[in-house]
Order: C-alpha cells, then structure tokens, then sequence
C-alpha cells in the first residue's frame, strides 16, 4: 500500500486546525457572563506528569471559578487551557506561582481573555500570545 504523504499532511493539518477553532470556541464560550474578569490560562506540563496530578491542576483552577473547564491536549507532555473568570485582584501572578511551583508543570501563562465572551461564535479567536 503506498501512502500519498502530501494528502496525509494536508489531513493533519486541517485536523489540527480543526482542533484549535475547537479549542478557542470552548474557551469563548466558557469565558461568558460571570462579571468578573476573564483570564486564559494554559499549563504546559512536563514528562512526569500523571493524570493525578492533572486533576490537582483543575482542583486549583476551580477554586477561582466553579465552572471552569480544563482541556487537555492529548499529546505528549500534555497542554491544559482554561478560560478562567476570577474576580482576584493578581489572579495571573497568583495562579502561575501556584501551578508553577508544582513539580509537574514546566511553564504557565496567564492572560486577559480578549472579548470577555462577547464574541459571536464566527469571531476570529486569537492565539498570539504576548
């Protein structure tokens, strides 16, 4: 069986595409109506992290917002985003030296959520982080 490996990439791509709009709608929807101020946060993990340990950084994120919702990116080592509302004056100061302290996690950043969630759903979504 031969393999086309240009249609095989234009799949993968589109894919992954396809997985980022997903991402960036989530996070937009998820970001809606609170009042408080909404912040993107995103974990990246490192190689001895464990799902035990994924868990324990939602756990965190939740005791900022209820509601909050914790993607994971299946690959390896693994990508949390969260669109997160706090009403914590130094909420990014503070969850990044909380997570960041933890064995697991090599790098968090924290940002205002641009839009607040006011978006419509066809709203380009930006990844650029500053």
């Amino acid at each position: 069986m031969r393999v086309d490996w240009r249609a095989a990439a234009g799949l993968l791509m589109a894919f992954g595409a396809a997985l980022g709009i997903l991402v960036g709608i989530t996070l937009i929807q998820a970001s809606g109506g609170s009042g408080a101020a909404q912040y993107e946060v995103t974990v990246r993990f490192n190689s001895s992290v464990t799902q035990d340990d994924i868990d324990e950084a939602a756990a965190l994120l939740r005791t900022f917002d209820d509601d909050v919702e914790f993607l994971i990116m299946e690959m390896f080592p693994p990508v949390g985003r969260a669109a997160v509302a706090a009403g914590t004056s130094g909420f990014c100061q503070a969850v990044a030296a909380e997570l960041g302290a933890r064995s697991y996690v090599n790098d968090v950043s924290c940002r205002p959520l641009a839009g607040g969630g006011g978006a419509e759903p066809d709203a380009p979504v930006s990844t650029n982080v500053p």
